[in-house]
C-alpha cells in the first residue's frame, strides 16, 4: 500500500512540473525500504506516465473517481487521481495484471468493483485505435535515441592496469562489438567514435553491455548524453592553466568531464546546494577519480567573487535549473508541460529565465574569469537566446567586456546554431546566432543549448572611465532584470509588427 502511495506522491510532484521523473521521486520525500524498492517505484511512475493518456481516457468512460467518492475524495494527498492512475496501471498493464496490495485495502476494493467494465472498455479503445496489443497504446520514445559512453581518462592515470582508450576498444572487441563509420541507425553489436567528442562512443539504444561491467563499475566509462558533453568541451577549449568553477555540479557528469579535460590539474570548485544531490555528486566524483575537484555544498549565487579562494578561477560552467523541455531520452518527455493552475507556462519560463540571468551576471563578477559557458536542456528561446541577449545587454557585461565567443571556439563543426530572429539588438555585435549551438532530438541527442561568453578586456578598458562600475549585488540584479524586461517587450513588439506585416 505504501508502495502505491509513494508512486502517487511522485506523480503529484511531477504534475506540478518540479523536476525530472527520478528527481521527483526523491523530492516528493519518497522513503523506500531498499534500493530495489526505489527502482520499483521509479518503474511504476514511468510506466504510469507511459500509459497516462489512455488511462485518463478510460476514466472518462468509467469514472471510478466519481463512482467511489468516499475512497477517492477530491481533496486528499497523495491526490486521488494519481493513486487511481497507478492502481489502474498495475491492474490493466502490468506483467502480473493485478494490484499488489491486501484485498481488504479500500482503494483496491473500489477499483476491483469496476474491473470487468474497465477491461471491456480498454478492449474497445484498443479496437478503435487499431492496435494488435493493448501495450501498443502506450507512449513510445524516440527510436533514434542513441546510447553514449564517455571514456574517463582520470581512471587510466590513477589506477593500476591498462584503462586507456585503446584498451576500452579492445574490451569491446572481446565482447563481440564491431567499430563502424559514424552513421545512423547504429547496427546491433556495433559502435562508432563520435565525430565531435573524441572520447565518446555511440551505441544503439538497445545496447546495455556496461551493466555490471568492470569498466562501468570502476568509473572508467561514464554514461552521458552527447549534448551534455558539449558544455565542458566548449568551456575547456584552449585551457592551459587557471582554476575552474562548476556552479551547479550535481550529479557530476559535466564536472567529471571538466576534471578529465584538465588532466586532474589545478582546481575545480563544484557547487551544489541540495543535500541529496550533493551526496550524489560526492559519489560520482570519487568513482570518476576526480582528485582536483573541491565539492561545496553551497549556493553559487552566495559565493563572493572577490574571495581570495577564487582569485585564480578563469573558467566557469553554468548549467542552472531549467524547464527540461529538451529531455527526450530519460522518459521525462512523457510529462506534459503542466504547471499549477495559478501559473502559466510563460510565467514559469519567465521565473526560470530571471534565475538563469542572475547566475550569469553573478559569474560575470569574478575578476579573473575569462570564459563562461551557459547551458540548458531546454528548447525554449526564453531560457536560451533571450537569456543570453539579456546577459549581453546587462551593465556587468558592458562594464567588464563580456561578449560571445566566435563560432571557431564553439564546436565549429556542429551545424545547428542559434535562432537569428532571437539574437539581435546588441550594439557592435552581429551574427550572434552563429556563436551559440542548439541540439534537437533529430540530432540523436537531448534538446540542448550552449553559449560561451569570453571577456574582451580591451573593449572593457575603452568604456567611459567616468562611469562608476556598480558592485552592489542587489543593484546589479535590479538593473539587469530591468534590462531583460525592456528586451522582452522589444521582442514582443517586433513579433507583433511581423505578424501585422504578414
Amino acid at each position: 500500500m505504501s508502495f502505491y502511495k509513494a508512486a502517487a506522491h511522485a506523480l503529484d510532484h511531477l504534475d506540478k512540473h518540479q523536476g525530472s521523473v527520478k528527481g521527483s521521486v526523491a523530492a516528493a520525500g519518497v522513503k523506500a525500504a531498499s534500493t530495489g524498492e526505489t527502482k520499483r517505484i521509479l518503474a511504476l511512475v514511468i510506466e504510469t506516465l507511459k500509459y497516462k493518456p489512455v488511462l485518463l481516457r478510460l476514466l472518462e468512460i468509467v469514472p471510478v473517481h466519481s463512482l467511489e467518492r468516499l475512497v477517492f475524495p477530491r481533496k486528499s494527498w497523495p491526490s486521488s487521481a494519481s493513486l487511481l492512475l497507478v492502481l489502474l496501471h498495475d491492474l490493466l498493464f502490468s506483467a502480473k495484471g493485478r494490484i499488489e496490495a491486501s484485498d481488504k485495502w479500500p482503494p483496491k476494493e473500489a477499483v476491483l468493483r469496476h474491473q470487468a467494465r474497465l477491461r471491456a472498455e480498454l478492449v474497445r479503445i484498443q479496437i478503435k485505435e487499431g492496435v494488435a496489443r493493448k501495450h501498443d497504446l502506450g507512449k513510445k520514445g524516440d527510436a533514434s535515441v542513441v546510447r553514449y559512453v564517455r571514456w574517463n581518462p582520470n581512471v587510466d592515470y590513477h589506477r593500476a592496469g591498462d584503462w586507456s582508450f585503446n584498451a576500452l576498444l579492445q574490451h569491446l572487441d572481446g565482447l563481440g562489438f564491431s567499430k563502424v563509420e559514424p552513421g545512423f541507425p547504429i547496427p546491433d553489436k556495433s559502435y562508432f567514435v563520435d565525430p565531435h567528442i573524441d572520447c565518446l562512443l555511440c551505441f544503439s539504444a538497445t545496447t546495455n553491455w556496461w551493466n555490471s561491467d568492470i569498466w562501468y563499475t570502476s568509473g572508467a566509462i561514464i554514461l552521458q548524453d552527447k549534448a551534455s558533453c558539449f558544455p565542458a568541451r566548449i568551456l575547456m577549449e584552449g585551457w592551459k592553466e587557471g582554476d575552474c568553477l562548476d556552479a551547479t555540479a550535481a550529479p557530476g557528469n559535466k564536472t567529471s568531464f571538466i576534471s578529465a579535460l584538465m588532466a586532474n590539474r589545478s582546481k575545480v570548485y563544484a557547487f551544489e546546494r541540495s543535500g541529496v544531490r550533493y551526496k550524489t555528486l560526492e559519489t560520482m566524483l570519487a568513482r570518476a577519480e576526480c582528485r582536483n575537484v573541491l565539492p561545496r555544498r553551497a549556493d553559487f549565487t552566495n559565493a563572493s567573487p572577490e574571495s581570495d579562494e577564487f582569485a585564480r578561477v578563469t573558467h566557469i560552467l553554468l548549467d542552472p535549473s531549467c524547464s527540461g523541455s529538451g529531455i527526450v531520452n530519460r522518459l521525462d518527455y512523457l510529462v506534459d508541460q503542466a504547471v499549477e493552475e495559478s501559473e502559466t507556462i510563460g510565467e514559469r519560463l519567465e521565473k526560470l529565465a530571471a534565475f538563469q540571468l542572475q547566475m550569469i551576471v553573478h559569474a560575470f563578477q569574478f575578476p579573473a574569469a575569462e570564459r563562461i559557458v551557459y547551458s540548458t536542456c531546454s528548447i525554449h528561446a526564453e531560457e536560451d537566446e533571450q537569456v543570453v541577449m539579456a546577459a549581453l545587454s546587462s551593465p556587468s557585461a558592458r562594464e567588464r567586456g563580456w561578449k560571445l565567443a566566435p563560432r571557431a571556439e564553439v564546436l565549429p563543426a556542429w551545424e545547428r546554431r542559434g535562432r537569428p530572429d532571437e539574437m539581435d539588438g546588441v550594439e557592435g555585435q552581429s551574427g550572434l546566432a552563429e556563436s551559440v549551438i542548439r541540439c534537437l532530438p533529430e540530432d540523436h541527442t537531448n534538446g540542448f543549448f550552449v553559449a560561451c561568453f569570453v571577456r574582451g578586456l580591451a573593449d572593457a578598458k575603452k568604456r567611459n572611465r567616468d562611469e562608476p562600475e556598480e558592485t552592489d549585488p542587489d543593484a546589479v540584479k535590479a538593473k539587469t532584470l530591468a534590462q531583460m524586461e525592456r528586451a522582452r517587450r522589444k521582442k514582443q513588439a517586433q513579433k507583433k509588427r511581423r505578424r501585422l506585416d504578414e
